[in-house]
């Protein structure tokens, strides 16, 4: 029997516990990576690129008061590709314009090629533009 192929990651699905302030978050920041809507309703929302897609929706009510904390059980982060070192510095320039939180700068991390940017959502879930070239 054949084993069968994973070709890519689909999707990622978020809970955010404000999903106004998340919406715009994501939305401004997929928008300027070039995801557009894909489909909306009332509780949710979801991006793509035509290779990956991102949804958000409100985080259960019994949750809501739990922050996330990266190292617990469940998402650490997320890193979006980018095709080049320029594109990296592009959104950093934008993360700076939009004043999103900023962990780690544009630069080169783990001893090089890798090349980075480290920020965070408004729930504080880590997030990464990277190049690394191949």
């Amino acid at each position: 029997m054949a084993k069968p192929k994973v070709v890519a990651i689909d999707h990622i699905s978020l809970s955010v516990r404000n999903f106004k302030k998340s919406k715009e978050f994501y939305g401004k920041l997929l928008g300027f990576l070039g995801f557009s809507v894909f489909t909306r309703r009332k509780n949710y929302i979801g991006w793509s690129n035509k290779k990956t897609r991102v949804i958000i929706m409100p985080v259960l009510s019994k949750y809501k008061k739990i922050k996330h904390s990266k190292g617990m059980v469940g998402f650490h982060h997320y890193g979006f590709e980018m095709s080049s070192r320029k594109d990296v510095d592009a959104v950093y320039q934008f993360l700076l314009k939009n004043k999103y939180t900023i962990l780690d700068p544009a630069g080169e991390y783990y001893g090089g090629p890798f090349y980075a940017v480290f920020f965070t959502d408004p729930d504080g879930l880590k997030l990464e533009c990277m190049h690394y070239p191949k």
